[in-house]
């Protein structure tokens, strides 16, 4: 890389030289004016004035071709400013700024053939050489702005400003060598300024480095009769040539083209920026739509869910009533199908309450084998309902940091959902460990077991419980927010499943103190949310379903 980049920059200081000495080839090609007609160092367009009023026949042609390539110079800058303008007002930019100001400059360079007199004073020709060291000074300016590689530090601005001053004296000197090399250091610390831009890694500045060597090149010629030398001998041609000031057209179009292409990759950001729009826009419509779907997925399988236990308990009732002593054969019914209801509502109402952010868990130190222990005496009877065998094995007391009623939510809907899906003649296995500083439970069954396309899925699933087989007792939600329990006590919750073969569920939980106890994290992301669904259900379901004291 370092190679490529030596060899550009060669090339650079190559092309200058190159244009500059085949300048003074052709010129040493041409007729020499005739001896006492030039003086070295002597102002251009004096000198051109000089001649033709010496020669008028010849000099009347080469005053139309000097103005001719006077006022194509002149509407070179002109086009080029307007369009830097209309740019400007479109997008304001300092780099554009600077781009007309240095235009504003080259055109009042390129009108002075036409604006100041013949034969001025010499006041006018120290301001014609000072104007022309301007033109010097300008195109740094504007290749330090344009590749922003201007001064930050306070020390690089000393030097800058030491670099620009020493400039100025020697460019405005009355002894026409110290002048000349001057001018011609302006002109390379300007392509050093380039190379220094593009050895940084900026391959567009390419676009500015060659037309400023070629106008370099051409600047060369302008200012070798100021150095003396005896090999150089001036030519009308070559006065021509400096008083048509065309020789900051190849540098001027070459900042054009860097700044239309700069232009050229905002719109085509832009552009990629209204299309990334545009595709987020078109995802977060199609996930509304599936959200909206699902909601409405939810809410039919809520109805569902609710509609059977509340039949079955407005039958119970109605039966009570026409006959109370049907009371103890009804009652264990009643209160299974109001257990379905309890446990359903408060499911519910802790998505909800997640979703909003509201789950904020009480730290205590808790014993999570007894906890363990205290969910299978519960639902014990409930298994040798069914014929499922419930084995606990425990150690000791595997204490952790947490809420103890969250804890066991999550121990409870592991073990809940064992029983529902193991049949009779099965056995579920409880026990728990403790492993790298974190406690386990692990509830296992000889259940029917889960596809490995729905493991995937389990805890993201919670609208669509139809994809199990058994379908699950409610809605789902059990799963899902046990895992997000298990996040916010900073454990997690492992599944292992095999179809035909049963599931393995893990809760892990570290023994130690977390920051703290929040779950910040939303499982459920449906249009609505959770809370418009239970107001939605309001009408469904009697008030006293939803007071808190019955979820709480």
């Amino acid at each position: 890389m370092k190679t490529k980049h030596l060899l550009t920059a060669l090339s650079a200081v190559v092309l200058a030289l190159g244009i500059a000495l085949a300048g003074i080839w052709y010129n040493a090609q041409l007729p020499p004016l005739e001896p006492g007609t030039a003086a070295s160092g002597q102002d251009a367009e004096v000198l051109f004035q000089e001649w033709a009023g010496a020669f008028p026949d010849e000099g009347s042609d080469v005053r139309t071709i000097r103005t001719t390539l006077q006022w194509m110079a002149i509407t070179v800058f002109c086009t080029l400013a307007a369009t830097v303008l209309a740019l400007h007002r479109y997008k304001p930019q300092r780099e554009l700024g600077y781009f007309l100001l240095y235009l504003v400059i080259l055109i009042a360079w390129a009108a002075t053939v036409i604006r100041l007199p013949e034969r001025g004073s010499g006041m006018v020709l120290f301001l014609r050489q000072g104007y022309f060291s301007l033109t010097v000074l300008a195109p740094i300016w504007l290749s330090a702005a344009l590749t922003g590689i201007a001064p930050r530090t306070r020390q690089q601005k000393s030097l800058s400003l030491a670099l620009t001053a020493g400039y100025v004296l020697l460019s405005l000197s009355t002894c026409p060598p110290v002048r000349a090399i001057g001018l011609l250091g302006g002109m390379a610390y300007c392509i050093g300024l380039l190379i220094a831009a593009y050895w940084r890694g900026d391959r567009a500045v390419l676009l500015l480095l060659f037309p400023c060597a070629a106008t370099v090149g051409l600047r060369v010629l302008v200012i070798l009769p100021g150095l003396e030398l005896s090999f150089f001998s001036e030519s009308i041609r070559f006065y021509v040539m400096r008083c048509a000031r065309i020789y900051d057209i190849p540098f001027t179009l070459g900042c054009m083209t860097f700044v239309c292409r700069r232009f050229a990759l905002q719109f085509d950001r832009t552009e990629q920026l209204a299309r990334e729009l545009d595709q987020r826009v078109a995802d977060r419509t199609r996930a509304l739509t599936e959200e909206t779907e699902a909601r409405k997925s939810m809410m039919l399988n809520i109805f569902h869910d609710l509609r059977s236990p509340l039949f079955a308990v407005s039958s119970g009732l109605d039966t009570l009533e026409a006959a109370p002593e049907a009371l103890p054969a009804l009652l264990p019914a009643l209160q299974q199908r109001m257990r379905f209801l309890r446990r359903l509502t408060e499911d519910l109402f802790l998505a909800a309450k997640l979703e909003q952010k509201q789950v904020l868990l009480n730290e205590d130190r808790v014993s999570l084998s007894e906890a363990a222990q205290a969910v299978c005496e519960n639902c014990r009877s409930e298994a040798e309902n069914k014929g499922v065998a419930l084995c606990a094995q425990f150690d000791a007391e595997l204490p952790v940091w947490g809420d103890a009623v969250r804890l066991q939510q999550i121990l409870q809907n592991l073990v809940t959902n064992a029983i529902h899906y193991t049949p009779s003649d099965g056995t579920i296995t409880v026990h728990s460990w403790e492993a790298e500083g974190s406690a386990l439970v692990c509830v296992q069954d000889t259940g029917c077991g889960l596809p490995r396309e729905v493991e995937e899925l389990v805890f993201d699933r919670c609208l669509q419980p139809e994809l199990l087989d058994p379908p699950p007792h409610g809605l789902g939600l059990g799963l899902p927010l046990c895992m997000y329990i298990a996040q916010g006590h900073g454990g997690r919750l492992l599944l292992h499943t095999e179809s035909g073969r049963g599931t393995t569920a893990v809760a892990a939980l570290p023994d130690r103190r977390t920051d703290q106890l929040i779950v910040e994290e939303l499982p459920f992301q449906y249009a609505g949310g959770f809370q418009k669904v239970l107001v939605e259900l309001s009408d469904a379901l009697p008030y006293r379903a939803f007071e808190h004291k019955q979820l709480d």
